[in-house]
């Protein structure tokens, strides 16, 4: 059983971040195409207006000028899919910064540090346990679709709960090892 728990994370661990950064290379792609051809716009527009109509003629044939109008509505998938599955990898390799690695040095007893990262778990666990439950509802009651591609909304909110789930599943880990830790038999604080 340990075994298949460690195979589901380092599976989950690589596919969050070979995600988030295809997810982040897309975007990057996309601004940057935006920008070109803003710029090309642009310059067809600048040399149209000094007289030079054959130039920005030959601009638009070599570089054809199309409208972006449905870059809003990938943007957002794209941003909200690699803001919350982003923090599911950091959460998933505890990359995350954390108060605690300034407070726990300070805490005067192993037992008191083991009592202090039980309690942080318990409320990251019962913060993501709410966050799942809202955003699962969220994604479910969502009927909307985007303009342009007709993507239903809940494909996009889809990411809230996905990512709050493998958080949560991390944090309930965490809960594990620290209340063995603190209470149980191998390296018991007590």
């Amino acid at each position: 059983m340990i075994a298949l728990l460690k195979k589901l994370d380092g599976w989950t661990r690589k596919t969050l971040r070979v995600l988030t950064i295809s997810i982040f290379v897309a975007l990057g792609l996309l601004m940057a195409l935006n920008v070109a051809l803003r710029l090309t716009n642009d310059l067809s527009n600048y040399l149209t207006q000094k007289g030079y109509a054959s130039a920005s003629a030959t601009v638009k044939a070599l570089i054809p000028i199309v409208s972006f109008h449905w870059f809003d509505e990938i943007v957002e998938l794209c941003f909200a899919a690699l803001v919350f599955y982003g923090a599911a990898a950091l959460w998933a390799s505890r990359g995350h910064f954390s108060v605690g690695d300034w407070i726990s040095p300070r805490l005067p007893s192993e037992r008191l540090r083991a009592f202090y990262k039980l309690l942080t778990s318990l409320i990251s666990a019962v913060f993501l346990g709410v966050f799942l439950w809202f955003s699962f509802r969220l994604a479910a009651r969502s009927t909307e679709l985007t303009t342009v591609f007709q993507i239903p909304k809940a494909f996009l909110y889809s990411c809230m709960p996905i990512s709050s789930f493998i958080m949560l599943m991390y944090s309930v880990a965490d809960v594990w090892t620290h209340a063995r830790r603190l209470f149980g038999d191998k390296g018991a604080y007590l």
